[in-house]
Order: C-alpha cells, then sequence, then structure tokens
C-alpha cells in the first residue's frame, strides 16, 4: 500500500490544479466552477485524486449496475410504468443527485458515504422492479395480492409476522424519496391537490400526497390500505383522501399523540393489534411471532451499531456524518426497517472504519470543520444537499439530525407480549412523529440532543406551512440565548421549492456566519449561486 501510495502522490500533485477543493484553498476556483448555471449538472466529474476518484467512479458504476439490473429484472412493466407515472423520470436523476450530496468528501468519508448510499440505490431499485411487476394499472403479477400496502410513516416491521406477505410503504416510490432528488416534482402533485379546492396554506407534504392520489399516481396493488394519523393532523386528513381515492378496506392505525405518556401505551398497542387482525381477516395469513422475531433480530441489530456510532459522533474523528449519515439512517429505518440483511453488512464495514478512524485520530474534511451542528430538518435538507454544503461552504459539520433520532430501542425476539411493548414503542417513535408531535418535551428535546453530542450550533429547520413549528419559534430563540447555541432558523415550505427557494435556505446560514459570526467561507463559489433549474 506505501509503494502504491508513493506512485500516486506524484500523479495527484501534478493534477491538484484539477481539485475544486484544492482551488478554493488556493482562491483559484471552487466546487462550482464545474456546473452549468442554474443546474446541477456537472461539466465533469469532480477529480479528487487518483485513489478516491476510484473510488467515486467504482461507486457510480456500482449505482449504474443496480439501475441496469431493475429494468432487466422487469423491462416491460418499467417502460409502461415511466408512460403512466410523472415521477418515474424524476428517478433518472439519482446519479446527478448522488455526485452532488458527496461534493469534497475524500478518504473513509467518501467511501463511507457510498457505502451507505449504495445500500439505498440497490434496496430502492428492487422495490421500484417488484411494485411495477405486480401494479395492477400495468397489468398486475404474482405477488399483487400479497401486498400489503401501508402508510410510509408506519414501520413495516411489525408486519413482518406475516409470512408470505410483503409490507409496502405507499408513498415511498412517489413522494417521500423522489421529492428528495427532485425539488420539481412535488409542486405539480401540489397543485393538483390545490386545484381540487385544498388550500394553498397546508404542509407541502400533505399536500403532495393528496395530489399524488388525485392524479391516481400511486400503484395499484394490495387488498386493503393501512392509512394513520402519523405524524401530524394535518397527516391524518390526507390519510382520508387518499384511502377515498385508492379504493380499498382501510384500517387506520391511530397512535397515541402523546405517545411519552406511560398511559399512552395500551392504547397504542391494543391499535397495533387490531390492524394485524385486520390484515389476517382480509388475507387469510396467521401472525407469525417466530417470523417477526427473524426479521426483529436484523433490526436490533441494526439499531445496536447506531448507537455504537453515536458515541464516534461525540468525537472530532467521525467520518460518517452530514447527509451519508441522515440520509441512509432516515431510509433504513423508516423504509428497511430490518427487512434487509445487506443493511446490516454495511453496518458491520462502516463501524469498523468508523473504529479504525477513531483509534488513528482521523480528522474528517480534512480537519476543515468549524462547528458542529445538530440539525432539526425534514425533505428540504436532502434536495438541497443541505447537510454537505454547510461543510464545504462555511465548515458547519452535520452530527446529527432527527431523522436518525426514530425508534432505537430494542425488541424482545422471545416472548411475544413483551415484544409487543418493545414494538409499540419502536413504531410510536417513527419518522416525524417523536420531534413534530407529542408535546413540547419532544421539540425542546433538541438542545439535549446538541449538548449529548458537544455540538455549539442547532439549525432549526422552519417549515413556513407547520403550524406547530411556527408556534415555538420565539421560545426556541430565548432558549438558545439562554443556553449559549448558536441557533439558526432555516425558512423552507418542506417539498415547495417555489415558497422558498435553495439559495433563500443557503442565505440563511450566509447571513448568521458573516453578520453575526464575522467568518469567512472555505469556498466562496459556494455562497451564493443559481441552481433553481437543478434536480
Amino acid at each position: 500500500m506505501k509503494l502504491l501510495e508513493k506512485m500516486i502522490a506524484p500523479i495527484d500533485k501534478a493534477l491538484e490544479r484539477f481539485d475544486p477543493v484544492k482551488q478554493s484553498e488556493k482562491g483559484v476556483g471552487g466546487l462550482r466552477d464545474r456546473y452549468y448555471d442554474k443546474t446541477g449538472v456537472a461539466k465533469w466529474r469532480e477529480w479528487r485524486g487518483v485513489r478516491d476518484t476510484m473510488v467515486d467512479y467504482t461507486a457510480w458504476l456500482n449505482n449504474i449496475l443496480s439501475m441496469v439490473q431493475m429494468v432487466a429484472s422487469a423491462p416491460v412493466p418499467i417502460m409502461k410504468a415511466f408512460w403512466e407515472y410523472r415521477w418515474m423520470g424524476s428517478y433518472l436523476g439519482t446519479f446527478m443527485f448522488i455526485d452532488r450530496l458527496f461534493e469534497g468528501y475524500r478518504g473513509p468519508e467518501l467511501k463511507i458515504a457510498h457505502m451507505n448510499m449504495h445500500a439505498i440505490v440497490q434496496s430502492l431499485t428492487k422495490r421500484i422492479a417488484f411494485a411495477m411487476k405486480n401494479d395492477r394499472r400495468l397489468g398486475g403479477g404474482p405477488e399483487t395480492e400479497k401486498i400489503i400496502p401501508h402508510d410510509e410513516t408506519i414501520t413495516p416491521l411489525f408486519l413482518k409476522g406475516f409470512k408470505g406477505l410483503y409490507p409496502f410503504p405507499l408513498q415511498t416510490l412517489p413522494e417521500f424519496i423522489i421529492c428528495d432528488v427532485d425539488q420539481h416534482i412535488e409542486p405539480y402533485y401540489i397543485d393538483v391537490a390545490e386545484s381540487y379546492g385544498l388550500p394553498a396554506d397546508v404542509c407541502s407534504r400533505c399536500s403532495a400526497e393528496t395530489g399524488v392520489a388525485i392524479d391516481d399516481a400511486f400503484p395499484l396493488f394490495g387488498k386493503v390500505l393501512l392509512s394513520t394519523n402519523m405524524p401530524c393532523n394535518a397527516s391524518e386528513a390526507t390519510s382520508m383522501f387518499q384511502r377515498r381515492r385508492y379504493g380499498k378496506p382501510d384500517f387506520p392505525i391511530t397512535l397515541a399523540m402523546q405517545h411519552n405518556n406511560p398511559e399512552a401505551l395500551p392504547y397504542s398497542r391494543e391499535t397495533l393489534q387490531n390492524a394485524m387482525k385486520f390484515v389476517e381477516d382480509n388475507y387469510g395469513v396467521k401472525y407469525d411471532w417466530d417470523e417477526f422475531f427473524r426479521y426483529a433480530k436484523l433490526m436490533n441489530e441494526q439499531n445496536t451499531i447506531e448507537l455504537e456510532k453515536w458515541d464516534f459522533f461525540k468525537t472530532p474523528y467521525s467520518p460518517l456524518s452530514g447527509i451519508a449519515e441522515s440520509l441512509y439512517r432516515l431510509y433504513s429505518w423508516q423504509s428497511v426497517n430490518g427487512q434487509d440483511p445487506y443493511f446490516n453488512k454495511v453496518d458491520r464495514k462502516v463501524i469498523r472504519i468508523m473504529r479504525k478512524c477513531y483509534e488513528e485520530k482521523h480528522l474528517p474534511f480534512g480537519g476543515k470543520t468549524r462547528h458542529r451542528a445538530f440539525l432539526w430538518g425534514p425533505s428540504a435538507v436532502y434536495y438541497t444537499d443541505f447537510p454537505t454544503w454547510t461543510q464545504n461552504c462555511w465548515g458547519i459539520t452535520i452530527v446529527l439530525n432527527m431523522d436518525s433520532t426514530m425508534g432505537f430501542n430494542m425488541i424482545n425476539t422471545e416472548d411475544p407480549e413483551i415484544a409487543m411493548d418493545d414494538l409499540t414503542r419502536f413504531t410510536e417513535k417513527a419518522c416525524m412523529r417523536h420531534h413534530a408531535v407529542g408535546g413540547w418535551e419532544n421539540i425542546n428535546a433538541v438542545w439535549e440532543w446538541a449538548k449529548n453530542f458537544n455540538c455549539d450550533m442547532v439549525l432549526m429547520n422552519d417549515n413556513i406551512a407547520c403550524n406547530g413549528m411556527l408556534g415555538v419559534h420565539g421560545m426556541m430563540e430565548d432558549q438558545a440565548r439562554d443556553l449559549g447555541f448558536h441557533f439558526i432558523f432555516i425558512e423552507h415550505d418542506l417539498e415547495d421549492s417555489r415558497t422558498v427557494s435553495r439559495q433563500d435556505m443557503r442565505n440563511c446560514v450566509n447571513k448568521y456566519m458573516s453578520v453575526v459570526l464575522n467568518e469567512q467561507p472555505l469556498d466562496p463559489t459556494i455562497v451564493e449561486f443559481d441552481d433553481s433549474d437543478a434536480y
């Protein structure tokens, strides 16, 4: 290895002038220079040195291979889907999306980031192929009647006790994931919902999901629909629109809002048990606890490794941070939820790298990090590549995002009675559920999270259409001053970038860093730029 490094070193030195990170250090360019104006389309791939460029290019090829395998596994349904569903075309932007996610990444940060992202890509491509092969709108397939469509914020793990059936989060493909890749797709569905009379000042996620339903853009399969009140009252409203349009027997899994109270557990537990009975009655399949325990063990292992990752996050030596951490945790917890052993393999590899980096006292991002931030932020931070931008522009590393703090309690894998309680607690802390609703203490916990992970900064995403967040704005500002945190509210309209643009979001940080802290950017080319036409 040392011999190889000696051979590579002079090549890297000679080609250093093409490295955008090195360019920004010398004041002769930067990360934005390689893009066409207003777009997220790069003129050439980022040069990262011989070794890291090969890591990046190999990861790109692996993702291409997953896409090819997806099409090859179901060529006719996939082609039909491009004609049937507007959102299918947006997935073609996945590769540009990934390239932007990891700009400026080098060394173990880059390697881990691509390992995590490829896990998502290989899972998502299989899921797309499976859905299209069994979509009644496209002709149906052998598993069409065996799929259990459910709301994306319901954890699919509790449904894995039905052997031979397939839980499928209904909104994942047309809304939950694709809104992170393409900032332009969901405004179309928002307009559809508003054209039918939905007010324009509601949560854009709920509005988009309603528009997808009205536009008949959900894949159609299964015998029932499991809806929910998670995570908030607006979501409960859009669930009603969706189940009416979907036209299948529906069971609303209405878990307790105040789920921190011990008195809430029996109610939420009974609701989950009634949902299981509903599935049993409609599919004729008895719940198998041994089958459930198989997948619960996988989820327990993922959570065990996640908690060890948190120990490293508290130090300056973690090569995993920012969007590579938060997007992976969001997908692996909410969508995979113990169903795919590949994610366990990735986690084992990642934690080994993290242990080694800690032993070697590796400083990520070339030691350029100035601030450690806890991020309270949903979808808008993904399609804007926000955590990557904060690090590259201002040296703010996102140690942890709120999406990473979803249910991490272990589930008993021997006793169904104990497991049912554990599973209920696990389900109650699904995506957004434990952050935006359930009582003031859930939102207020951001300070404890920031303190525990040695953060000096909190970035609080301010959804302008969320009544809950609008109501706590002033109180959060006061507490930040009292507790001594640098605190920045990031305005956004979740999935509608027309209201608050990418640059408007970045300006919230720009103004604070330059005016309040009087700091200079690491890369001036990405302080202000027009990417309004980007995916």
